[in-house]
């Protein structure tokens, strides 16, 4: 095929994967799954290929097929792995395990350590999922999810001053993070700390059944 062909063809596969990945974010997935079929009917690519499999599964369908092609159109690919990580983190622990650790052997990423540390506190494991946490922040420490992450390790180890402090690392990059400040809300509120604790959940402009909760708490 001459470059002229191919370069349209590749135009037209990343319109319809941009297409795809609006609508999936606005949540209209059935539009979303026919734009990602296109992008790889024209030209097969990951980031189609991910997408899709991902709107397979928010809508309860199968997606091994496209879990197949991955494998087969991108064996060495971090990502690849990293999707088959994400497809069988509820499903099978074990082998979401040993997906996430390929990617990582492929690719010292930030983000991978970060998903094996997820994984890991929903096993049981916080020791592993700590020192994996970790090993994400010294990549990038500005990431307010991985000091969120290190917070809830830390509660569950007991370690509740080390939980205050990945908290407030957490709040001094972004002040307003949900997350950190319904933690340490929580930290507060088991030291009988209402006070601090309601005046961190006041900062939560968009308050769901979980902050009111905490917040009734506060006030008790």
């Amino acid at each position: 095929m001459s470059e002229d062909r191919v370069l349209p063809s590749l135009a037209k596969s990343t319109d319809e994967y941009m297409a795809a990945f609006e609508l999936s974010e606005d949540g209209y997935l059935e539009e979303a799954e026919k734009h990602a079929r296109k992008s790889i009917e024209i030209k097969k690519n990951i980031e189609a290929l991910i997408l899709l499999v991902d709107i397979l599964e928010k809508q309860g369908k199968d997606s091994t097929t496209f879990q197949k092609m991955l494998l087969e159109e991108y064996p060495i690919n971090p990502d690849t792995y990293r999707r088959l990580f994400l497809s069988s983190f509820n499903s099978n622990k074990e082998e979401a395990l040993s997906y996430i650790n390929r990617s990582i052997n492929l690719l010292k990423k930030a983000i991978y350590y970060f998903d094996k540390s997820r994984l890991l506190y929903s096993m049981g494991r916080y020791l592993e999922a700590l020192a994996s946490v970790d090993t994400a922040i010294k990549m990038e420490s500005r990431n307010t999810s991985y000091w969120n992450q290190r917070a809830e390790i830390l509660m569950k180890i007991a370690r509740v001053n080390d939980a205050k402090e990945s908290c407030e690392v957490s709040l001094k990059i972004d002040q307003r993070d949900r997350n950190a400040l319904v933690i340490l809300s929580r930290i507060y509120l088991n030291s009988g700390e209402k006070e601090k604790a309601k005046e961190l959940l006041l900062k939560i402009e968009n308050r769901d059944e979980e902050i009111k909760k905490l917040l009734e708490e506060s006030i008790s």
